[in-house]
């Protein structure tokens, strides 16, 4: 699973500069995440509209198209049918775990703060449950990818276009609005990061329904 455009990886060490992020740590815990996890991984290709959920939605979602979820915004959709993959660092709170528990397949993404994280996924899923791995750093790690992206969010649509989306319709995407389906957060930090999130959209030239 390769990035459609270069600037979604050239964009993460912006965002790290930003931050004060170590890329260090990012490596440390991928190269941990890809050496505990053992798990199949996902055989997913995408030939048309994909439809990716974010923190902001709202509840009672019924998707027409195969769906992404970005971590715990699972927990806004009443249909889970159609939903091919949750993306996840790890702290979508209950809605994610009782996703877990029904076997759906999972990108499970490695950052420099979240090893406890994954750690309890890992803990959670059964062994045969298929994963993706992911990381945030431009070296090539074994049965890691990076598709691109920052936030669970945006990440999600970099996934949903290297696996052949032909289109991603947004829905709960939201720059001003930290959404109910976001993990325990830092809600000053969490609104500069949905910035950076609307800076990764617009490379594919898509924006948050708040900056439409």
């Amino acid at each position: 699973m390769e990035p459609v455009d270069q600037r979604l990886i050239l964009i993460q060490d912006e965002i790290r500069e930003s931050f004060g992020w170590d890329i260090n740590s990012d490596y440390a815990s991928a190269k941990s995440l890809s050496y505990s996890c053992k798990n199949p991984t996902v055989s997913l290709r995408f030939d048309s509209t994909v439809t990716v959920v974010g923190a902001a939605a709202e509840p009672g979602i019924v998707p027409s198209n195969p769906t992404i979820a970005a971590d715990g915004a699972i927990g806004a959709i009443a249909d889970l049918s159609k939903v091919a993959l949750i993306v996840t660092d790890g702290d979508g709170g209950p809605y994610l775990e009782e996703a877990l528990n029904r076997g759906i397949p999972i990108c499970l993404h490695a950052h420099g703060d979240n090893v406890d994280a994954w750690n309890e996924v890992l803990s959670i899923i059964n062994e045969d449950q298929e994963v993706i791995l992911t990381h945030q750093t431009p070296k090539k790690i074994e049965g890691m990818h990076n598709p691109g992206g920052f936030t669970d969010g945006d990440r999600a649509v970099c996934i949903a276009f290297a696996l052949g989306a032909k289109e991603v319709e947004l829905i709960g995407f939201s720059t001003k609005d930290v959404g109910q389906w976001s993990g325990v957060t830092d809600k000053k930090r969490k609104l500069i990061k949905l910035q950076w999130m609307n800076k990764v959209l617009q490379i594919f030239s898509l924006r948050a329904d708040d900056e439409k």
